[in-house]
């Protein structure tokens, strides 16, 4: 978003093209976006399970109340 609205251009990011990069500082950076972009990736599927791991270690039967208690 930076980008664009410095210079009004919008940046292509293709992670397919990352092995057609010749040099080698950019094809670094590339990869470690890559790779940073997996972590992320793995992180957002995992934190659903942690979530309900968390909620059901402090969940508690709802004590059975009658009308009148």
């Amino acid at each position: 978003m930076p980008l664009f609205i410095e210079h009004d251009l919008h940046p292509k990011f293709d992670i397919q093209s990352v092995n057609k990069i010749v040099n080698l500082v950019v094809k670094d950076q590339a990869m470690w976006l890559t790779n940073v972009r997996a972590q992320l990736v793995s992180n957002l599927e995992e934190m659903p399970r942690q979530y309900k791991e968390n909620v059901d270690e402090h969940w508690k039967e709802q004590p059975n109340f009658k009308v009148g208690d």
